[in-house]
């Protein structure tokens, strides 16, 4: 019971299984634009070939399975196996009804909670009647009351959806360095943790509509620069580190590469009072020149493998490259006389 009413728990059940999808999808998405190089800067770029088209269909066909993933895994974290049923069509509705990311995710919660009380209501079927119950009573009320809530939700939520889309594109100047500066700074706070979650969650709300996102660019910038910096760090500034610590560096590499912020977990653990705030100030103005140079990005997940779909691409490497120095010399500044010592 306790992980069912465990609200943080059952919506990372759903981003974990939705990460995936998101992670192929903008690969192949970003591949369509490789494989279309030669097309660059028509109307339609990454289409303009048949195989571009194809990785070009396929990525958007497997992001379209983003939402119904979340709220589907939602309801299931809360419910079980009946929950995901509801809870894949509640993701679906409010991805039709405009009610996007935020819908999907009061969907799956809808979803889970009322399946919880519909399994209540029919726990003393009679055993004859246990698979009608698992294959037809369940699904068919769960469908029927998720359906009609979600209308409910897409009218109240489809509006505010709407209207962050409209705050998120329209994004530029002094408020976008701002916002990026914090996002940035918030993606390397706790590297994977609730706060993490939270600005990546906002990211990928922001490009829910199709759309690129300046947010989006920031918060993958500022999930990569920590262990990056940090790789960068044992590279040059091997006198701070134990041969252990030096091979950890180097797998960092790929993983900031590929946007798994965790890289940095083992340093800042070792000795958080020395790592996090080099990691956070790192990430926080790579993400404040994203805003700057507006750099945006309208896929969830992929690293370098999709800087070819950036609109200002050449404003991410920059960002990316500053943020990671800025660490890096941070980490030296304060690790005079003292060394990590990662176990």
């Amino acid at each position: 019971m306790k992980k069912r009413l465990n609200a943080y728990k059952n919506m990372m059940s759903g981003v974990s299984h939705m990460l995936p999808f998101a992670v192929a999808g903008g690969i192949f998405i970003a591949l369509s634009f490789i494989f279309d190089a030669s097309n660059s800067g028509a109307i339609d770029f990454g289409s303009g070939t048949a195989i571009a088209a194809w990785f070009n269909d396929t990525g958007h066909l497997v992001m379209s399975f983003m939402l119904p993933i979340l709220s589907g895994f939602i309801a299931y974290s809360i419910a079980d196996r009946p929950g995901l049923v509801p809870g894949f069509i509640a993701g679906a509705l409010a991805t039709t009804g405009d009610s996007g990311f935020i819908g999907a995710l009061i969907g799956g919660f809808l979803a889970g909670y009322f399946m919880l009380i519909l399994i209540k209501i029919f726990v003393k079927l009679p055993a004859s009647l246990t698979s009608l119950k698992a294959i037809f009573i369940l699904p068919i009320l769960g469908t029927l009351i998720i359906s009609f809530s979600m209308i409910g939700v897409n009218l109240i939520i489809g509006p505010i959806s709407n209207g962050l889309q409209g705050f998120f594109d329209g994004l530029s100047g002094p408020l976008a360095i701002v916002i990026c500066f914090i996002a940035g700074g918030m993606m390397a706070i706790d590297m994977g943790g609730p706060i993490n979650k939270i600005a990546y969650l906002f990211g990928v709300a922001s490009i829910t509509g199709g759309v690129s996102s300046i947010l989006m660019a920031a918060v993958m910038a500022g999930g990569m620069t920590p262990p990056l910096g940090i790789a960068l760090a044992t590279l040059i500034f091997k006198n701070r580190f134990t041969e252990e610590e030096i091979k950890i560096g180097k797998s960092n590499w790929m993983m900031g590469a590929t946007f798994v912020t965790e890289g940095a977990i083992p340093f800042a653990h070792a000795k958080p009072k020395v790592v996090l705030p080099a990691i956070i100030a790192g990430s926080a103005i790579a993400g404040a020149l994203i805003g700057f140079f507006e750099t945006s990005l309208a896929a969830p997940h992929g690293g370098i493998f999709v800087i070819f779909i950036m609109h200002n691409w050449w404003g991410f490497i920059i960002a990316l490259v500053v943020g990671m120095i800025v660490t890096a010399l941070l980490l030296e500044i304060f690790l005079v006389n003292k060394k990590i010592k990662v176990e």
